[in-house]
């Protein structure tokens, strides 16, 4: 039976909790495969999931605003600002009067990335972009950014594994005089 910690992957059995040292071969390389498996599995969901946007459908209106009169592209960027829009206009047929509204992370990105190339003057347009823009999508991102660090730990926890080091254990204490 598999646990994950938060800190380390170990791999547990009816006994006892074992350790990457304490682990056989077999034991490691099922750990590994769970672990490669799970890690997959939650890249999926971040692509697929639909995070909050705070704000309610104002935010929506004024990112859709911001994507179709305001953002500045280059190039191939062109296709992700058309992309922005449809996705924008699909949450904010959604949201009607609600709240919140969902946007995927490939679009939250996406419109984070446009945001920051904004330029202004003077407080009233610092303001309006900070509450319409700046603070719902990188709260949003923030979301996003949480779910990534889960998969980060994972994926050193599998490093870990791969290499049958345990990085969690406590040091070994040696003689004084071993080392003189």
């Amino acid at each position: 039976m598999e646990k994950n910690t938060g800190k380390m992957h170990v791999v547990k059995n009816e006994k006892a909790t074992k350790s990457i040292k304490d682990m056989t071969a077999d034991e490691r390389k099922e750990a590994i495969a769970s672990l490669e498996q799970e890690i997959n599995q939650r890249n999926r969901e971040i692509a697929e999931k639909f995070y909050v946007v705070e704000g309610s459908d104002r935010v929506a209106k004024a990112v859709l605003k911001f994507m179709t009169e305001e953002a500045k592209w280059k190039f191939t960027e062109a296709i992700g600002v058309v992309e922005c829009i449809k996705e924008i206009e699909k949450a904010l047929d959604k949201t009607k009067g609600g709240k919140e509204f969902f946007l995927q992370v490939l679009p939250l990105e996406a419109i984070w990335f446009f945001i920051n190339k904004v330029e202004g003057t003077g407080l009233e347009s610092a303001v309006y972009y900070q509450d319409n823009l700046l603070k719902p999508i990188g709260d949003a991102l923030g979301r996003v950014k949480a779910d990534r660090d889960a998969v980060n730990q994972m994926t050193m926890d599998l490093g870990s594994l791969e290499v049958g080091a345990d990085f969690e254990a406590e040091p070994e204490q040696q003689p004084a005089d071993v080392n003189a």
